[in-house]
């Protein structure tokens, strides 16, 4: 009999540290973000009936255009309005909650860490500049994990990461029964922080919706794996911590919850995660 590996099978789940309060930021309302306001009041409804303090807030600072529509979560009456005002005003008041709009760019300070607080920044944003402010929130300890979303024409990727260096993953699996940490998104693709002005012939997601390149279906299957995703964080069952997805072939496939599959993403041996933490 080969011996087949098998990652998810031996995959643990991310600890999250106790908490009495949670916020969950949407950074950017557009064609992700936009499909994944839907269903953030969900999360902060069941969070609330176990009894925990949620603040939902939605950041982007554009407003409406014809060229968001159809792809985007908006429909023609929202044209000139601000996207996150929009979107907070709808589903505020279908959930009967309170959601913060915030019209100007996501600045890090924007995202607070306090003892029992858990903080998780979405990030839906199309350029370096915005995700590296968002990678900022990292450096505010265990209590804040940053979900990123990002998408092509037809594929993108659902990455989790609550470490902002590698030197902090450190004996993360030294209790080999679950992980205590995961690399931040910026560690896991370098990328995604480089300069718009080294990137070549990359178009945003304005620029893709206005040439017709960009599949409708694409934003709503990263904000499912980005549900998805989160609501395995919260009820502690997080094996994964990335997620890429192709619309156009089909098919799907994550990077687990081992620490052979952490080590190949932080480039230590998987030793390093097992070691004592410091």
């Amino acid at each position: 009999m080969s011996n087949l590996s098998l990652p998810f099978a031996e995959a643990v789940p991310i600890l999250l540290p106790a908490y009495e309060e949670l916020a969950l930021i949407l950074i950017g309302c557009g064609g992700t973000g936009g499909w994944l306001a839907v269903n953030l009041p969900r999360i902060a409804y069941l969070q609330k009936q176990a009894g925990k303090k949620v603040s939902v807030t939605f950041i982007d600072p554009d407003r409406v255009e014809a060229t968001n529509i159809p792809r985007q979560n908006f429909i023609p009456s929202d044209l000139g309005l601000p996207k996150a005002s929009v979107l907070a005003a709808r589903y505020g008041l279908q959930w009967g909650i309170e959601i913060s709009a915030i019209t100007s760019s996501f600045r890090a300070d924007m995202a607070i860490s306090r003892w029992k607080h858990l903080t998780i920044c979405i990030g839906a944003v199309d350029n370096p500049e915005s995700r590296a402010e968002i990678a900022k929130v990292l450096e505010n300890g265990k209590t804040t994990f940053w979900l990123d979303c990002g998408n092509h024409y037809d594929s993108g990727q659902v990455l989790l990461g609550s470490r902002d260096t590698v030197e902090s993953m450190k004996g993360a699996f030294h209790v080999p029964t679950f992980c205590t940490g995961l690399p931040s998104p910026a560690i896991q693709h370098p990328d995604l922080l480089v300069k718009q002005e080294s990137i070549q012939k990359v178009l945003s997601c304005e620029e893709s919706a206005i040439a017709n390149a960009q599949s409708m279906s694409i934003n709503h299957r990263i904000a499912d794996e980005a549900l998805d995703m989160l609501l395995r964080l919260l009820s502690g069952t997080l094996t994964r911590f990335a997620t890429y997805v192709n619309c156009k072939h089909g098919n799907a496939w994550s990077r687990f919850n081992t620490p052979e599959e952490i080590a190949a993403a932080i480039g230590k041996p998987k030793q390093y995660l097992k070691a004592k933490p410091q």
